[in-house]
């Protein structure tokens, strides 16, 4: 008697399993669970150390389901056309990877004080700002991601020089100069030699007027 009581209520419910297939379309007793996309958590921002510019990174790889096809990160920059990478690493076992890195083209000595920046180079021994060349695009404008296929977009700026770090060469020629045009003296500072001298003459002058006519007539 119990057994046929089973064995009935067996035969119900796959009754009702194969009729609320045929409804819906979809198997609701032995539909799979769905695999979980990887995805990635990323910051990143410049930093200015000993002159010489950083980006400082933080990013870790969300792939519960063991879905993802690399533990490499690189760090990419984007503008229009033009694309650089920047290889950081692989991923640890915690599947995370942080730390700091150089600006593209940026360059430091064995101190590990700035040497190099992008977009100055030097030509006959000065510093000449040729803009967007020699990876000058990177510090304005460009789209910067971390990618770990997938990847994630991150806000990074150039980082701004401060007086206690510089983020670019000093006395930096203008381009059109280094190119044949009469050089600026802003380069120098030579201009303001000039409207020094003529100040100086002027407040010489108005003292020397201003003691000739305090003077007491004899």
């Amino acid at each position: 008697m119990l057994h046929g009581m089973w064995a009935g209520a067996a035969v119900a419910l796959a009754l009702g399993a194969t009729a609320a297939t045929a409804a819906t379309g979809v198997d609701e007793v032995y539909a799979p669970e769905q695999p979980v996309e990887p995805s990635v958590n990323a910051s990143a921002y410049g930093e200015c150390v000993q002159d010489a510019p950083y980006v400082v990174y933080d990013v870790t790889l969300v792939d519960p389901d063991g879905r993802a096809t690399s533990d490499a990160v690189t760090l990419v920059f984007t503008k229009g056309a033009l694309r650089h990478e920047v290889p950081l690493g692989t991923l640890g076992d915690d599947g995370r990877l942080a730390g700091r890195v150089l600006w593209p083209a940026a360059a430091v000595d064995s101190s590990g004080q700035g040497i190099d920046w992008p977009g100055w180079v030097q030509r006959g021994g000065d510093w000449v700002d040729v803009g967007e060349e020699d990876l000058g695009w990177t510090r304005e404008g460009a789209a910067v991601t971390l990618d770990v296929n997938p990847e994630a977009a991150v806000a990074v700026s150039y980082p701004p020089s401060t007086p206690f770090c510089a983020v670019g060469p000093q006395g930096v020629v203008p381009i059109a100069a280094a190119a044949g045009d009469p050089p600026s003296l802003a380069a120098t500072g030579t201009e303001l030699v000039a409207p020094l001298m003529l100040g100086a003459g002027m407040l010489t002058g108005g003292l020397a007027f201003a003691t000739a006519r305090r003077r007491p007539k004899v």
